[in-house]
């Protein structure tokens, strides 16, 4: 995602230790998506006002407070502090409630919590306010195809399909995209075309593959440029060397 540019304000100061004291809670609607979607009471809704002023004191305007939130929490989210990055994202949504990087983020946490199908709700809010983000559009198929392998429904199937189709008609670059077409094609059985996207994507950015996909889909087609399975090779040569 595009990173945004920091500044230093007092109310970043505030907001940590307000988090910091408050995070011993077993389930904090602090670090719930959208605050958990609940009705704040009045000693919350004076908190967040408090905040608001605060930001409205230090920053230009809302939309640069709120992006200065965002980028708190991707440093968060990157160092494993996946609560402490959450309550920055949902501090970046009650700034701008239509800054849709917000709801990217809780996309993306909610799916590594496995909660596909909330995220999928996340990713849609986030596509509404941009549809036109070839990795945005890459992280939502990703949930779709989650939602596929679990249920087995043929229009998140389709839906994913969609998407990847306008991510890489976007950026015929995007290696996350080439490789989600090619577990669309894995899951409609078409083998050769998986292959082919698997080997776009790697050809862009090998990190992008899952071996135990690789595995899978060998299983149903050996691999037609036999990359795979000289890379088997290679690799079981370079573990007996090292034994």
């Amino acid at each position: 995602m595009k990173k945004i540019l920091l500044a230093a304000v007092a109310c970043c100061c505030a907001a940590t230790l307000s988090f910091a004291q408050e995070q011993k809670a077993v389930v904090s609607t602090k670090v719930m998506p959208m605050f958990g979607g609940t009705q704040k009471t009045e000693a919350e809704q004076m908190k967040d006002e408090k905040f608001l002023t605060s930001c409205d004191k230090n920053f230009g305007d809302r939309r640069e407070a709120s992006n200065f939130f965002m980028e708190r929490g991707w440093e968060y989210l990157n160092e494993g502090q996946t609560d402490t990055a959450m309550y920055r994202f949902n501090l970046a949504w009650l700034l701008n409630p239509d800054n849709q990087n917000t709801y990217w983020a809780f996309g993306l946490v909610t799916a590594a919590k496995g909660s596909n199908e909330e995220a999928v709700g996340f990713y849609e809010k986030a596509l509404a306010l941009n549809a036109k983000n070839s990795l945005l559009l890459s992280d939502a198929s990703s949930a779709y195809l989650a939602l596929y392998k679990e249920k087995k429904k043929k229009k998140n199937l389709k839906k994913a399909a969609e998407y990847l189709s306008t991510a890489t008609t976007l950026d015929a670059g995007n290696a996350y995209a080439l490789y989600n077409l090619s577990l669309v094609k894995y899951y409609e059985k078409k083998y050769a075309e998986a292959w082919d996207y698997l080997h776009k994507s790697r050809n862009i950015n090998m990190t992008q593959i899952d071996y135990g996909f690789v595995m899978e889909l060998a299983a149903q087609m050996p691999d037609p440029q036999g990359f795979f399975k000289q890379a088997d090779a290679d690799m079981l040569q370079t573990e007996s060397s090292s034994n």
